[in-house]
């Protein structure tokens, strides 16, 4: 795993696949503007993107999951399968469903269009670096594989809010109160009531308990 910000003065490797020029321009335009990118390909169909991938062995693969001749699905299965370092990171504007199923491959980071282009930059970063970034316009939808389905406890969604539940999950993952913040694009100061609404709500004392009661499906044992 790559870890720390340090690693984010390093160039990343890009290869950029979308069915659409119009939209490959405008993040050619985007990542080269920046000194920490190096884009490496531009492609508009699933096959040569893999081939891209063959060739250059990027950091980092940003494609749709419509692209021209197959599903980018097919395409992160394969980048997948062959174990390159290459972590592929979904701009999309596709649904709920299609989204789901590139988590099931094990993709990292999800960005939707409807997004500045900041956040895809920072869910770049984020992946590169080893973490999970999911984008805030999508994690309501993807909440059941966001959680873990086998870890939704009913109880659960009955106590706490959808953004609560997501603030506490990654509690459970370790990540300090900046970093949720970070990743649920809201400010610390938020982050921070919403841990203490759902110390209240639980009736946790703090982060270690909270982890216990979501590894427990919201019972509590004691």
């Amino acid at each position: 795993m790559r870890g720390g910000a340090e690693r984010y003065a390093m160039t990343i490797d890009l290869v950029l696949a979308d069915p659409h020029p119009v939209v490959l321009d405008g993040l050619v335009h985007m990542f080269q503007n920046k000194d920490d990118f190096s884009i490496k390909s531009c492609v508009q169909n699933a096959d040569a993107a893999f081939d891209a991938v063959v060739k250059f062995r990027p950091d980092i693969l940003i494609t749709e999951l419509f692209l021209q001749n197959r599903k980018g699905l097919a395409l992160i299965e394969g980048v997948q399968k062959n174990g390159f370092k290459t972590h592929p990171v979904i701009f999309t504007s596709a649904g709920r469903h299609d989204v789901s199923q590139a988590m099931n491959f094990g993709v990292q980071g999800v960005v939707s269009k409807s997004q500045p282009p900041q956040v895809l930059t920072t869910c770049v970063h984020r992946v590169y670096a080893g973490e999970q970034w999911l984008d805030s316009a999508l994690n309501l939808n993807l909440m059941p594989h966001f959680l873990g389905k086998d870890a939704i406890h009913a109880s659960l969604f009955d106590v706490l809010t959808t953004r609560e539940m997501m603030v506490a999950q990654l509690v459970c993952e370790g990540l300090p109160n900046k970093k949720i913040a970070q990743n649920l694009l809201i400010t610390e100061g938020t982050t921070k009531l919403h841990l203490h609404h759902i110390y209240q709500k639980l009736n946790c004392p703090g982060r270690m308990a909270l982890a216990l009661r979501m590894q427990n499906g919201g019972r509590d044992d004691d």
